[in-house]
């Protein structure tokens, strides 16, 4: 019986290298969105109790350990973007992207933030009615902001 939860995460730079191939291989895995070290050093997530990675404790600190991640920063004077948010298929649909949106929620609420947002592929309908169940909507048509084609702006206010 594996030890899953979720833990604060750090800076995208600070990762050693074996965890950003890991974080590489599961972007591509779940989305087909390819990433190389330097993008990943690039995004500019500061460390805040924002960020979230879902760790097996009994792996931990092996980058086998790493199932999912979400990286969120503040963005504006009131708001939060989700910059990364991905699951490996096996922890999908099974509550740890509920409770990490919750606890993202509860954070932001804490920080005075009043709306989250975030960019989603146009293709990935499961993904919207995540978020669509959780107040968000689509509020801009991104073309061709991914390699793979187009996505959309999603944003929503958080709500007590």
């Amino acid at each position: 019986m594996s030890n899953i939860q979720w833990m604060y995460g750090h800076e995208p730079k600070s990762l050693p290298d074996e965890w950003k191939e890991k974080i590489r291989t599961m972007f591509f895995n779940e989305t087909g969105e390819e990433y190389t070290y330097d993008s990943i050093d690039q995004l500019l997530i500061p460390e805040w109790s924002g960020n979230m990675l879902l760790i097996d404790q009994d792996n931990y600190p092996a980058a086998d350990s790493l199932h999912g991640l979400l990286w969120a920063l503040p963005h504006g004077l009131d708001g939060v973007r989700i910059a990364a948010f991905v699951l490996d298929a096996e922890h999908q649909s099974c509550g740890w992207g509920g409770k990490a949106w919750d606890h993202l929620v509860e954070i932001s609420r804490s920080k005075e933030k009043i709306s989250i947002q975030l960019e989603v592929k146009a293709e990935n309908t499961r993904a919207q009615g995540f978020y669509r169940m959780r107040g968000l909507e689509i509020v801009r048509h991104l073309e061709n902001y991914y390699k793979s084609g187009h996505g959309y702006e999603m944003k929503g206010s958080i709500k007590e």
